[in-house]
């Protein structure tokens, strides 16, 4: 129905038809599954939780009495308020600051969705900041039982920009709890079947599916933001202890500008990680993601015998909260140029306030006792 590649403008227009799109907001809802894609570099250490982070959007537009100014509220989808567990003050500031887009709010919205064998794709929601990009689309037409888990046979997700590492899932309504266990996304304990095995909620209340992307760079120095990405999906069955099944053959193929607002704040630190040879020099805290800076305080130990890069696990917020699980998907690993340098990447399973974290829960080493490192 559509043209296979559809260039996906940056801009986030506001229609004056408010009433018009009241209705398009209310088309919401999501689920899980993942895929690991382009790993590259072999200095990294690179680690994924098993329940990923999603990102979502639905605005939910809003008249505010007869002849009044309409107000607008970017509050998110299923998947992606789930796995990113935003409240709606976070959800409405993403959108304002510029780091994420409502795609339902654009007025070529309609035109986005592409069409194959009765199965329409369109994306929902993209956030970025410098490192991580959060992409989710919404599937229509797909009727499988519900029991069976979704997914595409091939995902495939690149840039002529730079050169990104991603993986994809199916949303299932499973998230992480503050204590890193699984719950379902209303916060009830997780049910299984008479088999023993774990029952997911793919499907929303309208049958629909919601897919999430989560990428980023694969070389600590670049930055993601204002980059163009292609997402290709091809075929889409479901998983079965045997492997991939295929239900639909498709192409449904995107071009996704990211948005170009930083939304990192600096903090330098210079502050000596107790029981480690490493000295944390500054970190970039941003509300989805975090890149630390260390440098190796001793000439000794290169190449092979490299220690191992002590790597951020968490925060303490400044009203005492602990969020030990924050950190997702990401890598650890020395800078190639020859130096004592080396970072940290990592994305969070939860939006934060970058201004109220206090300070940080360092792993020194894999299995090291957690070293809490102050920020002021």
């Amino acid at each position: 129905m559509m043209e296979d590649k559809k260039i996906l403008s940056e801009e986030v227009v506001l229609s004056e038809v408010i009433l018009d799109r009241t209705n398009r907001a209310f088309e919401m809802i999501r689920q899980e599954r993942m895929v690991d894609m382009n790993i590259h570099n072999e200095k990294k250490r690179r680690f994924f939780r098993s329940q990923i982070a999603a990102i979502v959007g639905i605005g939910l537009l809003i008249m505010c009495g007869v002849g009044a100014a309409a107000t607008i509220h970017h509050y998110w989808g299923r998947g992606m308020k789930g796995n990113l567990q935003a409240d709606e003050t976070q959800q409405q500031q993403l959108v304002d600051d510029g780091i994420a887009e409502v795609y339902p709010e654009k007025e070529d919205y309609e035109s986005l969705k592409v069409t194959q064998n009765g199965v329409t794709i369109v994306p929902h929601t993209v956030i970025a900041d410098e490192r991580f990009a959060y992409i989710s689309f919404v599937i229509s037409g797909y009727n499988i039982d519900q029991e069976k888990e979704p997914d595409f046979e091939i995902t495939n997700v690149k840039s002529q920009d730079v050169e990104v590492n991603s993986y994809g899932q199916m949303y299932n309504g499973i998230v992480s709890g503050e204590d890193g266990k699984p719950v379902y996304e209303d916060g009830t304990p997780i049910h299984l079947s008479e088999g023993e095995s774990v029952v997911d909620h793919y499907f929303d209340e309208n049958g629909n599916l919601e897919y999430t992307i989560v990428a980023h760079v694969s070389y600590e120095k670049d930055s993601i933001l204002g980059k163009m990405l292609e997402v290709d999906f091809q075929n889409l069955g479901f998983l079965e202890e045997q492997g991939y099944e295929n239900v639909v053959d498709g192409t449904w193929d995107f071009e996704i500008k990211l948005p170009s607002v930083s939304a990192a704040k600096d903090i330098q630190l210079d502050k000596e990680i107790a029981g480690t040879d490493f000295k944390i020099t500054n970190v970039e805290l941003s509300p989805i993601s975090m890149k630390a800076n260390y440098i190796r305080l001793s000439e000794s130990a290169t190449g092979e015998n490299e220690p191992e890069v002590p790597t951020i696990e968490g925060v303490i917020l400044k009203d005492g909260t602990r969020l030990p699980y924050l950190m997702d998907a990401g890598d650890a690993g020395y800078y190639t140029d020859g130096s004592r340098k080396a970072y940290n990447l990592s994305g969070y399973d939860r939006v934060i306030d970058v201004e109220k974290v206090q300070a940080l829960l360092i792993r020194p080493y894999s299995d090291g006792e957690i070293v809490i490192v102050d920020m002021q």
